[in-house]
Order: C-alpha cells, then structure tokens, then sequence
C-alpha cells in the first residue's frame, strides 16, 4: 500500500510530510505571500538502543509530567499539569514540528554531502510529501520557515538558558517545585531542538536533497474532509428583500465585501481528518502526530481570525 511506502522506507531514511492548513494569502505592500503549513518528519526507529543522560532526563521529566496529569481533580499537580498543557497549546506549530524531529534518527549529511562539498550522493534524498490539489510544491516555502526558524530558535535557546538563573529564589518556596527554573529549561530545551532539527533541513536545503512528491491518497482525505462553506442566511417569509429585492445600479457588480470573503485565506482540513492521516501514515502507537495537528490547526484558525501568520 501507498501508505507504508509514505510512512517507511529504507534504513537511515527520512520522509517530510507537508499538510498545507490554509489557502495562501495575497503578497500584502510587497511582503511575499504567506502560507499555514504543518511538517511531519518520519524517521525510522531508533534501533541502536543507546540510552544516553539526555534520554534520561527527558524521560524522567516526561514521567513525573505525566504523573502530574494523574493526580486527583483540585490537586496542586493536577491543576499545574492543566496549565502547563495551556502553555503548550500557545507554542507556536512551527517550533512543535521541528522539535519533533530527532537528526540522529535520519541520514546524515556525511552520507550527502562529497568531502570537497561540491558534490552530492545522487541517489540520496528526502522526498516531501504533499497534497497537489490545494498547493504546489511547498519546497520554496520549507525554505523559508527554515532560514528563519534557524536563527530564531537559537536566540530563543540562549534566552532561556540566560535568564534561568534568575529563578533560582523561587527554589525557597517549600513543597511546591521551582516552577519557573524548570520552564525556563525546557524552554530553552525546545527551542534547542527545534534550532538543530532546523539547522540540520537547512544542509539538505543547501544541497537539494529535498525533493517534492506528490500524493495522491493526501488529496483524497484533504476532499473528504475539507471544510464546508458557510452557507448565506436565507431571509425571512414575507419579507420585503425576499419578495421584492430592491432594484440597484450595481446589482449585477459583486458586493467588495463578499469578494474579499471569498478571497480571504480559508482553512483547507477539519480536525475530523486527523484519525485517517494517523492511519495513512502509519505511525507509532507514542507518536504526538495528532496532538500536534490538533493544535496547528487550532492555530491557523485563530491566526485567520487575527490576521496573524507566522512562517
């Protein structure tokens, strides 16, 4: 099936799946046009089993977090794990999907890259995955979340890590844990990996190693599952604009606002889809895919409501 062979492929591969989450937006005074797309990276497992103290520190952390989510309603833990998953919900998509990849898992630029750095392996590269029917290529625009994610994340992850210190008063505080200190961490944590997993695209970027595919079976659930135009309010009986519409010189002109309605970026999937892309997909019973989606897709909706885009 086409779905293992977008979800798999050889050892030490890599696929990008690119979910295109709105219409693009018109170029507004210059500014080029902006677009609300959610990138998966599907790596293979890790195989070789070596548990290092990152490791441990994250799945220490991630088991006390998760400990937190269990504890009885009203409970401090409770009610601290319910806002910290707040905070998480406000985290831009963008820095979630970078974060998600792990540059060990994929092939290394070694593999791509000629020692000269003039040349590259020909048969090496990482297909990207998209839906035809509701964009092109989303090569050009990958390119543009990278160069400026790449420095963006750095500067986050130093930020964090600087101000971290500061915190440290609040270790005084008896029973409760230093909240903050831990915040700033994984704070900076997160925008370390969401910089290395995008430092690490920007070498296959360089090398064009990444190649656009498209999708058919992608298509098929962004039909299925598209969302359904807002349908006109019908007027009431015995009203006047139903029985006799007043006649106007610029009846046959389409109204601006409708035109601009209609020109205005919409969303492209409902939430709905998110089950049968986990399934086309064929991912990992821990996978954060849905999640993740949920919450971009949250996103790009306020950010259309906003006018608000961020690459």
């Amino acid at each position: 099936m086409h779905a293992t062979i977008i979800a798999r492929n050889a050892t030490r591969s890599m696929r990008i799946i690119a979910l295109p989450l709105a219409t693009p937006s018109k170029p507004v005074h210059g500014r080029p046009t902006e677009h609300l797309t959610y990138y998966h990276f599907v790596t293979p497992p890790d195989t070789t089993h070596t548990i290092t103290w990152t490791k441990r520190i994250v799945a220490k952390a991630s088991d006390i977090w998760a400990g937190f989510g269990k504890a009885p309603e009203g409970n401090w833990k409770r009610r601290s794990f319910l806002y910290g998953e707040r905070l998480i919900d406000r985290l831009e998509f963008e820095e979630l999907a970078l974060k998600s990849l792990d540059p060990s898992l994929g092939p290394r630029l070694a593999n791509i890259v000629h020692p000269s750095g003039t040349e590259k392996v020909a048969n090496t590269v990482v297909p990207l995955t998209y839906p035809p029917s509701v964009c092109t290529s989303p090569l050009p625009h990958l390119r543009t979340v990278v160069e400026k994610r790449t420095p963006r994340h750095r500067k986050g992850a130093i930020f964090w890590l600087a101000i971290s210190p500061l915190t440290a008063p609040f270790a005084i505080i008896p029973i409760i844990p230093n909240f903050p200190f831990f915040f700033c961490i994984w704070r900076a944590w997160s925008h370390y990996r969401a910089y290395k997993a995008s430092h690490y695209l920007e070498g296959f970027l360089k090398q064009g190693a990444i190649v656009p595919q498209t999708s058919p079976e992608l298509d098929a659930i962004y039909a299925k599952y598209a969302p359904k135009p807002l349908a006109a309010p019908k007027p009431e009986p015995g009203t006047e604009t139903e029985t006799h519409p007043p006649p106007s010189e610029h009846a046959s002109q389409p109204d601006a606002a409708d035109a601009a309605a209609e020109d205005a970026p919409r969303l492209l999937l409902e939430k709905e889809a998110v089950p049968e892309l986990e399934k086309l997909l064929d991912l990992p019973e821990d996978s954060t895919f849905a999640a993740d989606v949920y919450r971009a897709l949250e996103q790009a909706r306020l950010r259309l409501e906003g006018g608000q885009k961020k690459a």
